[in-house]
């Protein structure tokens, strides 16, 4: 009898990833720079933190996706809000931080899970004493997500 232990990283990276080609196609300038984003990011998150990673996102991409990531933590529904109020290369960053806080959120992370605004996630994170807990989780996500992006989206 043999049973089968899955990876929730890998599984909401799949589906983030399936999410961003269901909805921008398998080919064109926002799949190319979420590409770059998820390839240049986890190093921000590796060597600052994920809450230095977020104020960025945000800095790149304003709160709107990543509020909405904390509403609603679905891949298909992220990528369709962010295509319809985001050019490519802000989108890029929006997909990135909204599918992180949709996964931490998914995932039970105190800091993200009761938070309504990415303001509160970042409160949140810098008072917390589980920390490191939360970015453990971000890096493996995040790990995922970079070898998927690489695989499935090509490069400029």
């Amino acid at each position: 009898m043999s049973s089968c232990i899955s990876d929730p990283a890998l599984d909401f990276a799949l589906k983030c990833v399936s999410a961003v080609q269901s909805t921008y196609g398998a080919e064109g300038e926002v799949q190319k720079k979420f590409r770059s984003r998820c390839r240049h990011l986890i190093e921000s998150l590796y060597y600052s933190g994920l809450a230095y990673t977020l104020a960025y996102v945000v800095s790149k991409a304003g709160s709107s996706a990543l509020n909405f990531a904390l509403e609603a933590p679905v891949p298909e529904e992220i990528a369709k809000h962010v295509k319809q109020v985001k050019e490519a290369e802000e989108a890029s960053y929006a997909l990135y931080g909204a599918f992180l806080l949709a996964f931490l959120k998914q995932t039970g992370i105190p800091e993200v899970a009761g938070a309504k605004m990415i303001l509160d996630v970042l409160g949140n994170l810098n008072r917390s004493v589980t920390l490191a807990i939360a970015e453990i989780k971000a890096l493996r996500f995040a790990e995922w997500l970079k070898r998927l992006a690489e695989g499935l989206f090509e490069a400029k």
